[in-house]
């Protein structure tokens, strides 16, 4: 008789899909944690106001769903609401978040995802976040891309950080990577700069309320399906306390000839997160290429001193193509990272004005 018929086989735990409720909360945050790399204390704060907080959260929706298996937490998706308006018309949409999976269980995540397509069934879904994975069960479940989301535009300010990391990349040694992240590097803004025309800072006016934000011409009927810009959204989204980077701007746009909201953050990028980067969060209304130039030279002027490079993204194909020619680095994603289903056929159009700040992708 063999060893393994005397000794008893260990039971795989079955796994079990379930809601996320609020008392889960610090449970799952030391799940996204362990997956993300973050600290349990960060995620279980930043998910208390992303989840609890959201104005447009409403009292029947769900946190989102938790895999489990035994007595622990193998796979989750969170789920965001946020408000989208086309005409005079505000549309709800149901949005994804912090999808994970452990690696001994990624054989259930188009369970877990397959369980968030359902609440298709009642409002349009989207996400902002996708990886390459994601993007292929978006895709398999008969979402359409958000437009733009599969580049973005990289302006260097300063190349020695970026220099640094582009060596890391490939594995050039530790050597030349210290090299590569020197003052040797200031030599490649000197071949490849940012071509900006000169704009002051004072065109961009810093907004310490969301009074003055509501202020702005931003709640005029919409030609394209964008975000729902009201107060309870502005004062959560930006005057909640929660990053000390975010910051509002009224910009003074020549055409057209009025106000315009800009909204920016600052995050870190890099293997040893040396690059700190400006990331453009929302641009509106809708202003026209040569405005966005003068918006991101404003932001330049203003940030030059703190930030190694600035961040675009939702940037269709002529400013793509227009701030390419200004010096901007086109990085071209796996996979779209953002998706939209409307399985009810509930959207008139799909016509989109995104932005970064949609969703949790730049959060």
């Amino acid at each position: 008789m063999s060893t393994s018929r005397l000794l008893p086989h260990e039971r795989t735990p079955r796994a079990e899909l379930n809601s996320i409720v609020e008392k889960d909360i610090a449970e799952v945050a030391c799940f996204i944690a362990l997956q993300s790399g973050r600290s349990s204390e960060s995620v279980e704060s930043h998910l208390r106001w992303f989840l609890l907080e959201n104005p447009a959260r409403q009292p029947q929706d769900t946190l989102g769903y938790a895999l489990r298996a035994g007595d622990r937490i193998v796979g989750c998706i969170l789920c965001s609401p946020q408000f989208f308006r086309f005409g005079n018309d505000s549309i709800l949409f149901m949005g994804s978040s912090s999808f994970y999976v452990d690696d001994q269980h990624r054989g259930h995540g188009g369970r877990i995802f397959l369980q968030y397509c359902r609440l298709g069934n009642q409002r349009p879904l989207f996400g902002t976040s996708a990886n390459a994975e994601a993007a292929a069960l978006w895709k398999a479940a008969g979402a359409t891309p958000i437009p733009y989301s599969d580049v973005e535009l990289f302006g260097v300010l300063r190349w020695p950080p970026v220099g640094e990391e582009l060596a890391h990349r490939q594995n050039a040694g530790r050597v030349l990577t210290r090299l590569a992240g020197s003052s040797v590097s200031d030599l490649i803004g000197l071949i490849r700069p940012l071509k900006l025309n000169s704009e002051t800072p004072a065109s961009l006016q810093r907004l310490t309320s969301v009074e003055q934000v509501n202020g702005l011409p931003i709640h005029s009927p919409s030609t394209k399906l964008t975000a729902m810009r009201d107060v309870p959204y502005l004062r959560w989204r930006y005057f909640s306390g929660r990053d000390e980077t975010t910051a509002v701007y009224a910009f003074c746009s020549r055409q057209p000839d009025r106000e315009i909201l800009v909204t920016v953050n600052q995050r870190p990028r890099g293997y040893r997160a040396q690059i700190s980067t400006l990331n453009v969060l929302d641009v509106y209304p809708e202003v026209p290429p040569n405005e966005w130039l003068r918006i991101v030279a404003a932001l330049t002027a203003r940030y030059r001193k703190v930030v190694d490079a600035i961040v675009l993204r939702s940037q269709d194909a002529e400013r793509q193509k227009l701030f390419c020619a200004k010096g901007f680095q086109r990085r071209t994603f796996d996979a779209p990272n953002g998706w939209f289903l409307d399985k009810a056929k509930i959207l008139s159009t799909k016509d989109w004005y995104p932005v970064p700040a949609d969703g949790d992708g730049l959060i």
